[in-house]
């Protein structure tokens, strides 16, 4: 069985490189992902058979752990498998290679021999990218493949896997017009990228994530999900991700556990709100819970841009009636000029919502 130091051969734009080869050739270009390019294989040229990662919070404190280079193999080979990779296809690394999306795509290069095309990580990577180049598989953010949804480009790629965060419903229906393949993952750095995928467009498209192969998946006594992987994971994983099953090894996300909010001893899942709100809000957005002395946390409900008049306060009040709970309805209403984002592109929140006592809101009165 072939094992990590088996695997030190790659093609980054178009140069073939071994071993030393791919540190000297990312030296010379002298740009930041090119940079961690060479410092991953700096790392995973060396003898030892971990390499320490830095982990995103998903089943507690952020820390960082020390993963088998061989594991990362065996989720490249689940990756292939997959998606039916074939040597000399090109897979473009548009992510930062200084976070497990980046690092899994140099790995997967490795594993199966793909063509790297590295391009300068954007909100539009397809910008940098050549017309007329055919690109097999990519990995994205959601908030890259929102910037890239309109651009020509697009129907270069044959394959899109999506991953950092969760998709908005409305991104989610403008990908039903492309061509691309396009699917999002679930999982983390601990399980090295995702251990289960869901088609987001065409034909085969799901709101459940079917687990890939070897994968088994369960519940806690909080209904979070658990990841058992035998050769793979020592333990099995606890998450803190609400989710439910609709059959063997396949689920639908509903939310965050650590970010339940109690709200008068009711708890209301943030994400299952946002849900339901995308239908009615085409800017940014998130709800959020505040400290209350009667209800212990209120509900609020966070805006990007300007404030809306009365007119449209009542309207977005009437319809939210319609697609949330009552109790889910929050009781104010900030607008922030600008969301402050995280380096990934997602809406840093506690950021954000530092910058509200600076900003106009609206309140709902319930009677309560």
């Amino acid at each position: 069985m072939k094992i990590f130091s088996d695997y030190t051969s790659i093609t980054l734009n178009n140069t073939f490189l071994n071993g030393e080869e791919i540190i000297s050739y990312c030296e010379k270009q002298k740009t930041s992902l090119f940079d961690q390019v060479a410092e991953f294989m700096k790392d995973w040229l060396l003898p030892h058979a971990t390499i320490e990662l830095a982990t995103s919070g998903s089943t507690g404190k952020p820390k960082s752990i020390l993963v088998g280079k061989n594991q990362m193999l065996l989720s490249a080979s689940r990756t292939a498998e997959y998606f039916h990779f074939k040597q000399g296809q090109n897979a473009l690394l548009c992510l930062p290679a200084n976070y497990i999306a980046g690092k899994m795509m140099i790995v997967r290069a490795l594993f199966s021999g793909l063509h790297l095309v590295v391009v300068t990580p954007s909100q539009n990577p397809l910008e940098s990218l050549k017309p007329g180049s055919i690109i097999h598989f990519a990995a994205m953010i959601p908030l890259q493949l929102n910037q890239s949804i309109h651009h020509p480009s697009l129907s270069q790629i044959k394959a899109i896997l999506l991953g950092g965060g969760p998709l908005d419903e409305n991104l989610e229906k403008l990908t039903q017009k492309v061509n691309t393949e396009i699917f999002h993952g679930y999982g983390m750095t601990e399980t090295l990228s995702h251990i289960a995928l869901r088609r987001v467009n065409g034909k085969n498209s799901s709101q459940s994530y079917q687990a890939l192969k070897g994968i088994e998946l369960g519940k806690d006594n909080r209904n979070c999900l658990t990841i058992t992987a035998k050769g793979f994971l020592e333990e099995t994983l606890i998450t803190n991700d609400l989710v439910s099953f609709t059959g063997t090894n396949e689920f639908t996300w509903q939310g965050r556990y650590d970010n339940i909010i109690n709200s008068g001893g009711i708890k209301l899942i943030p994400e299952e709100i946002e849900a339901g709100l995308q239908l009615l809000l085409d800017r940014r957005f998130y709800v959020a819970g505040v400290d209350d002395e009667k209800l212990g946390k209120k509900l609020i409900l966070v805006i990007e841009g300007e404030a809306f008049n009365k007119i449209e306060l009542a309207s977005l009040k009437d319809k939210m009636e319609d697609f949330i709970n009552q109790y889910a309805i929050p009781k104010e209403i900030f607008f922030v000029k600008n969301f402050a984002n995280t380096v990934s592109g997602k809406i840093n929140r506690l950021k954000t919502s530092s910058l509200i006592v600076f900003q106009k809101k609206m309140i709902f009165f319930h009677g309560d």
